[in-house]
């Protein structure tokens, strides 16, 4: 089975029943994420529109010894580029279509001489064709799919004026091409924009601050928004409720590191100010605290020098 290679993310192929399957580390990587395995959490999002026929777990060798890996079918590693919102997201789908519309002019049994229509595609070159338009559709919403496939074959029927079926033969990688750079309605929904934010489960109470902040909220109110805690305090806190936000953010494609780099600077800068006015407290105290021992031994000198 030919070697496949997306930029620099060369795949290691599961032939599975002669056709190749991409691990799903290997597919985080060429979608462009830092964190390879971020790309469960989309597969996690979207499972129930992936069939056995798409993705599967098997048990393969890898770095750390034999596991149980996700694979991806190419119709399967196109959906899950679909979902991704990744800057690469859009070129990786157009090249798993590039590697389809290869595999499907591949005839399955090279033995066998494909029956030609008269003046016609052949019945394999057929077949690949509707492969090609079912792959294409696949990954548009349900009710997106059906107008999709009729601008599919009307994009056909106006390139060649005829029918697919009546397509030269010497014609079908021209019209291969065609299809696979199509522009779907579907695919413009969201182009490159990360998923909206009612999508989303976020929830983040002040409630639930101060509850895993317990002992820095102890002097408040727990009925009210009011706050009565200290910078310092504020600082201690193990849990951020505005990192957490920020990071369910970044997890769902959106990026935020930006915000996320200014808070932590906020706060780096918030400690450090903390921590020079404690030192600049300390060293009153103690010059407060000098002073009073220099005003005190004063006076007995001054006590011990008067007359008797």
């Amino acid at each position: 089975m030919q070697a496949l290679a997306f930029h620099n993310t060369q795949f290691d192929i599961v032939d599975r029943n002669g056709q190749p399957w991409l691990r799903l580390p290997q597919v985080g990587v060429a979608l462009g994420y830092a964190n390879p395995y971020k790309v469960q959490q989309v597969y996690d999002r979207n499972a129930d529109e992936f069939t056995s026929e798409m993705t599967a777990v098997v048990e393969l060798d890898t770095a750390g010894g034999r596991q149980q890996v996700r694979i991806f079918s190419l119709r399967g590693a196109h959906l899950l580029a679909m979902f991704a919102r990744t800057k690469v997201a859009k070129e990786f789908r157009r090249w798993v279509l590039d590697v389809l519309e290869g595999i499907a002019i591949a005839p399955a049994n090279p033995k066998r001489k494909p029956k030609a229509l008269p003046n016609g595609l052949t019945s394999d070159q057929q077949g690949a064709l509707k492969a090609l338009v079912a792959a294409r559709i696949e990954g548009l919403p349900e009710t997106a799919r059906g107008r999709a496939a009729t601008v599919c074959w009307s994009a056909l029927k106006a390139k060649f004026g005829c029918g697919y079926k009546e397509i030269a033969p010497e014609q079908f990688t021209e019209a291969v091409s065609l299809v696979a750079r199509i522009v779907l309605e579907g695919e413009l929904l969201e182009p490159e924009a990360p998923k909206v934010l009612g999508r989303l489960p976020i929830d983040f109470p002040i409630e639930d601050w101060k509850a895993r902040n317990s002992h820095q909220f102890q002097h408040d109110d727990a009925h009210s928004n009011v706050l009565t805690m200290t910078c310092g305090d504020v600082l201690l806190c193990e849990y951020s409720p505005a990192e957490a936000l920020l990071g369910q953010l970044a997890d769902a494609g959106y990026r935020v590191d930006g915000p996320l780099y200014e808070l932590r600077s906020l706060r780096s800068l918030a400690k450090r100010l903390d921590l020079t006015m404690r030192l600049m407290a300390g060293n009153l105290r103690q010059a407060l605290d000098g002073f009073e021992s220099d005003r005190r031994t004063l006076q007995r000198f001054e006590g011990a020098k008067a007359p008797r």
